[in-house]
């Protein structure tokens, strides 16, 4: 992925490309500036992938939350229960 000659705005990339690259972006894998750039005009520019970022960016930061928290104990001894009896 590279920019347009010397005028500095990214390179387009269409709506596939920017879903296909939607969660490695949201979580920081994407190194490459000029990659993160690129998503990043897309994003500005594409109400729909905008909103997709937006959720699954939202999605990300309750389910983090939640996972922080400790099942209640009768939901614990539920799911022992069914262990044991698989």
């Amino acid at each position: 992925m590279s920019e347009h000659g010397n005028s500095g705005t990214p390179e387009e990339i269409g709506c596939l490309e920017s879903i296909e690259t939607l969660y490695a972006y949201l979580d920081g894998e994407i190194r490459d500036p000029a990659d993160i750039a690129k998503i990043e005009h897309h994003l500005g520019h594409c109400r729909s992938c905008f909103s997709r970022a937006e959720l699954e960016r939202r999605l990300a930061v309750r389910l983090r939350a939640a996972g922080s928290q400790q099942a209640p104990d009768s939901l614990q001894e539920r799911l022992k229960d069914l262990l044991r009896r698989l």
